[in-house]
């Protein structure tokens, strides 16, 4: 469903003239986030090796930014390929990417990653949603975070909304997600609880369907 969503997303976009954007400009974190953990829902989930890695546009315009890498043993030997990811990151802004293991599956050996832009190209038109709002609340020992999707055209559709929550070191500790459907010229709370330890946090929007 995902996979056929960001498909409709890519093509809508290549409708228009989109152009590519210097690769120098996308800043590209050096202390990703390696971890094994659960991914996938449901019957879908996998235990699998992925990093969360985040990358900055530092130009003045707003691209598609795909990002893809390997993992790699202490001695720097690839033990495993990176799926590519893409994400809309607006001007000046900064986006937390999730690579996961191409295979889905743990790399126990893995010690580091190599990432790479494989992408960043400026469509005619930035994507129409946009989330409003964003405010961190503390509970306890972590922190919630909320905002409100916008959808500003005349039809309804599906976007995946995510947030990134950071530890007091400043790295990403999760980047929990959602598939929502947000109605024609409509709005849509939502709503992210961090895990222990979070300190800072937003939200943000990925593909978006019409």
């Amino acid at each position: 469903m995902l996979r056929a969503l960001a498909l409709v997303a890519l093509i809508s976009c290549g409708k228009s003239s989109s152009r590519q954007l210097d690769h120098d400009l996308i800043r590209v974190t050096s202390d990703a986030n390696l971890r094994t953990d659960t991914i996938g829902d449901g019957k879908f989930t996998d235990l699998a090796t992925f990093v969360l890695v985040e990358a900055e546009n530092t130009s003045k315009e707003g691209a598609h930014v795909t990002l893809d890498g390997e993992l790699t043993d202490e001695r720097g030997a690839v033990v495993g390929q990176l799926r590519a990811q893409s994400l809309w990151i607006p001007p000046g802004e900064l986006r937390t990417f999730a690579l996961i293991d191409k295979q889905r599956k743990p790399r126990p050996n893995a010690s580091a990653a190599r990432v790479r832009v494989r992408g960043a190209y400026v469509p005619a038109h930035p994507p129409p949603m946009t989330v409003d709002g964003v405010r961190e609340i503390p509970d306890n020992d972590k922190l919630v975070v909320q905002g409100v999707v916008k959808n500003p055209v005349a039809r309804g559709g599906n976007v995946m909304v995510y947030a990134t929550f950071w530890g007091a070191n400043g790295k990403p500790l999760t980047r929990p997600f959602s598939l929502m459907w947000i109605a024609p010229n409509g709005t849509q709370p939502v709503q992210f609880v961090g895990p222990p330890g979070s300190k800072r946090a937003t939200i943000f929007l990925g593909d978006m369907a019409y």
